[in-house]
C-alpha cells in the first residue's frame, strides 16, 4: 500500500506568493519590487505555476497583464487562505509581534493599481506598526463592510449604516477607441451612438440609462449592453474597438497612449467620486482612523 503525502498536489508557496503579489498589483514589476525579487524571477515563478497547474493565469499584453477567469478565481482563495495564515501566526507569536495592527481594506484592482499602490509606501514608513491587508471585493454584489475594516469605493456617498468621507471628486465620462471615431461610420454625433455596443461593470446598476438621459437620447436602449465586471478587462475590450464604456478619468494612461478618446466631452455624471467608508463606533485612535486621516491629507 503507498501512501501519499496530503498535499503532494499543491504548488510551491514561493510560486504562489509570486502570483499573489503579481495578481493584486497586475504587475510583475510591482510585485518584484514588494517581494525584494528581480522582475524575471516572478515571471519564472508564475510561469512555474502555470505549469503545475496546466492553465494560463495571466493574459500577457504589451506593457500590463490581466488575470485570465481561472487566475482570478485562483488569486481570491489564494489571498483568503494567505490572510487566514497572517491572522493564526499573529494569534501565536510571542508578545514582540503583538502590538502589530492589521488594517484589511477592501478595495477594486481599478483603484488600488490606478491610484493607491504608489502612494502606501509613505503610509508604511510612517506607520511601520500597522500591516494593510487589501482585499478586492468592494465590487463584488455580496460585499459587506462587516468582512473588513474598512473600504474604498465609488458611488454617491449614499452608503448605509455607515460613516463615509470623500475622497475626491471623480465624474463619469464616456470613452472609446479612436477607430470607433475614425471609422466612415464611426461615432460623430450622439445619434450615432444607435448602433454602438455599450459596456458596463453590472446589470443592476446601469449608469449608461442615466448618461444617455442626460446626453438627451433617452431613446435608445442600453438594458441588452454586454456586462464585463472586471474594470481591466471591460477597458482593453473598449481598446480593442469592442464598444465604448463609463468610466472616471484615472483612464489618463490610455489617453496620453491614444488607446483612448473621450467622446462627448460636454457630458459626464457628477456627484459621484471615491469615498472612505467604514463602520461609525470606530475608536478615533485606530488604525482605520489613521489610515484615513492621512489619505486625506494626499488630496486637500
Amino acid at each position: 500500500m503507498h501512501v501519499f503525502p496530503m498535499f503532494q498536489n499543491l504548488p510551491p508557496l514561493k510560486s504562489l506568493l509570486a502570483f499573489e503579489s503579481a495578481a493584486r498589483n497586475l504587475s510583475f514589476t510591482y510585485a518584484a519590487n514588494e517581494l525584494s525579487l528581480t522582475q524575471g524571477a516572478i515571471s519564472y515563478q508564475v510561469k512555474k505555476l502555470e505549469t503545475h497547474l496546466g492553465i494560463k493565469l495571466f493574459k500577457r499584453k504589451i506593457r500590463q497583464i490581466e488575470l485570465t477567469t481561472e487566475g482570478y478565481s485562483l488569486f481570491e482563495t489564494t489571498q483568503q487562505m494567505l490572510h487566514k495564515l497572517q491572522d493564526e501566526i499573529q494569534l501565536i507569536t510571542p508578545n514582540k509581534h503583538k502590538n502589530q495592527k492589521i488594517l484589511t481594506i477592501s478595495v477594486s484592482t481599478f483603484f488600488a493599481t490606478r491610484w493607491l499602490s504608489k502612494r502606501l509606501g509613505k503610509f508604511l514608513n510612517q506607520y511601520p506598526d500597522i500591516t494593510l491587508r487589501l482585499q478586492h471585493s468592494v465590487n463584488d454584489p455580496e460585499f459587506m463592510l462587516e468582512d473588513v475594516d474598512m473600504a474604498i469605493s465609488w458611488g454617491n456617498g449614499d452608503f448605509p449604516n455607515c460613516h463615509s468621507e470623500l475622497l475626491f471628486e471623480m465624474p463619469m465620462r464616456a470613452y472609446c477607441s479612436p477607430k470607433l471615431i475614425k471609422e466612415k461610420t464611426g461615432i460623430k454625433t450622439l445619434s450615432d451612438l444607435k448602433t454602438q455596443t455599450f459596456l458596463k461593470d453590472q446589470a443592476s446598476n446601469d449608469y449608461w440609462t442615466e448618461w444617455l438621459d442626460k446626453a438627451g437620447i433617452n431613446t435608445i436602449d442600453s438594458s441588452n449592453s454586454p456586462v464585463i465586471v472586471d474594470p481591466n478587462v471591460r477597458i482593453q475590450s473598449a481598446i480593442d474597438g469592442h464598444g465604448i464604456l463609463l468610466a472616471t478619468p484615472l483612464l489618463q494612461d490610455e489617453l496620453d497612449k491614444d488607446e483612448l478618446v473621450e467622446v462627448f466631452r460636454n457630458i459626464q455624471l457628477d456627484g459621484l467620486g471615491f469615498y472612505l467608508i467604514y463602520k461609525k463606533q470606530n475608536d478615533h485612535g485606530s488604525a482605520v482612523n489613521l489610515f484615513c486621516e492621512w489619505l486625506l491629507t494626499l488630496v486637500e
